[in-house]
């Protein structure tokens, strides 16, 4: 597998990939409308953009098809590592390519000390970070474009991230 920047000819693959890991993931919680909604949003041109240059941008590419992105931003001192977004194609996942793209991505942060990110309460997914040492910090509510939700704020001491 092999983990590269993306470039803007992803785009389009990368917002499949968001589509359907939604769809999967949060179907049975989150109505189809809210989802393409959030999704639109998310993912618009002007969010790519403002992503390509505020954030690193990568993709997990294996057999020459694209299977997973991670979008990694940091504070201004660079210590402190926010995970933005980390999907990996629901057909994909269980392989590596999500702990591949956060290595990868931490990488590229010359001393981080944390890494933190913000999931939705009952996303199966909890499991992953969880296995990856992240602790959970606090629950805030908020809501999905009218759709209430309840969000978990989690970190990670990069000490013992493996």
């Amino acid at each position: 597998m092999l983990i590269r920047e993306m470039d803007t000819s992803d785009i389009e693959t990368v917002r499949l990939i968001a589509a359907d890991t939604w769809r999967d993931t949060y179907s049975s919680v989150i109505p189809a409308d809210i989802q393409e909604k959030i999704l639109a949003e998310a993912y618009s041109e002007e969010l790519m953009e403002h992503r390509f240059k505020s954030s690193i941008t990568l993709v997990a590419v294996f057999d020459e098809k694209i299977v997973g992105y991670a979008f990694l931003s940091c504070d201004k001192l660079g210590k402190d590592v926010y995970l933005e977004s980390l999907y990996v194609h629901p057909n994909h996942q269980g392989k590596g390519a999500g702990k591949k793209l956060l290595l990868a991505g931490l990488s590229m942060f010359s001393e981080p000390i944390t890494v933190s990110l913000t999931v939705y309460k009952g996303n199966p997914n909890l499991l992953f970070y969880e296995s990856l040492g992240f602790k959970e910090s606090k629950e805030t509510k908020g809501d999905f474009k009218g759709h209430p939700v309840t969000f978990i704020l989690m970190k990670k001491d990069l000490k013992s991230l493996e």
